[in-house]
């Protein structure tokens, strides 16, 4: 048990890292975890044969997507959570994600978009998501392994694929070759068996509410299901299925913040409880 190294990484785009969704300020500010290792943004944030640099994880400077700072995201839940776990080893926790970026030919996270890093806050940053994450990978894999510790990573948390329903229907039926070939080189580069996570995405009549095509949103979650059920390693995770939804409420749903968009603080940390629900079952 003590050489096994936990790792979570948590990519995608808001929903991520909670875009517009900050700490209680009683929750900001908390000084770096013992027991939670993450990738600080500044050294790690580049494509580079160095090794990765790892510190205590807090609210800050932890996303090597785009600057996301002290707010409500499932990994930050989990961290604190997993830090009052004595009994469970130290956890590697990496996060990628970046607003607004989807998985198709405009977005950062399709797998051929030219080699570029920009960070800084959204907006500015302007990163090919694909190759810096299977190369952040590579090295922190590389890193653990070389140190004498065996990762076991308990989850791929994808929060990712909302900005598809801005695609017309007709022009996604290549998602399913693309996340065939993201899956692919995430894989490759932990060198290990790699759990997935599928976020399913808004109810097609929320969808409509809001003004997107509800046939787009409708195929992504297609997709998703399609992809769980072709292959054993993939899941989908609804946040439907959380105590407070209530579909009665049209705009939040119980589960969104007030913009409607992104998903609350508390479904956040309802995520972050599943999570470390299932590691305590897979490190008993």
């Amino acid at each position: 048990m003590s050489k096994i190294a936990p790792v979570v990484l948590v990519f995608g785009q808001s929903n991520a890292h909670a875009h517009s969704v900050p700490l209680p300020p009683d929750e900001c500010g908390f000084p770096p975890l013992c027991r939670v290792l993450s990738l600080p943004r500044i050294p790690n944030q580049a494509f580079s044969p160095a090794p990765v640099v790892w510190a205590g994880y807090t609210s800050l400077d932890t996303n090597l997507g785009a600057d996301a700072e002290e707010t409500a995201c499932m990994p930050t839940y989990l961290a604190r959570m997993w830090e009052e776990e004595p009994d469970l080893p130290p956890l590697y926790l990496i996060r990628i994600s970046i607003g607004a970026q989807g998985v198709t030919e405009k977005y950062m996270w399709y797998p051929d978009a030219p080699r570029r890093l920009i960070p800084g806050p959204h907006g500015t940053a302007d990163i090919s998501l694909f190759p810096l994450s299977c190369d952040v990978l590579r090295r922190a894999f590389n890193d653990l392994r070389t140190r004498g510790l065996d990762p076991v990573v308990l989850g791929l948390h994808w929060l990712g694929g909302e900005e598809e329903t801005g695609v017309p229907v007709e022009k996604l039926d290549v998602l399913p070759d693309i996340y065939h070939r993201l899956f692919a080189g995430w894989r490759e580069a932990v060198g290990c068996p790699l759990p997935i996570y599928l976020y399913l995405i808004r109810s097609e009549e929320r969808s409509a509410m809001i003004g997107e095509d509800p046939r787009s949103l409708g195929r992504i979650n297609e997709v998703f299901r399609m992809l769980a059920e072709e292959d054993e390693s993939v899941s989908v995770v609804d946040p439907r299925d959380c105590p407070f939804y209530d579909p009665g409420e049209p705009l939040v749903n119980g589960i969104y913040s007030p913009d409607g968009n992104h998903l609350s603080g508390r479904t956040q940390k309802w995520f972050a409880e599943i999570v470390l629900a299932e590691a305590k079952r897979r490190l008993k």
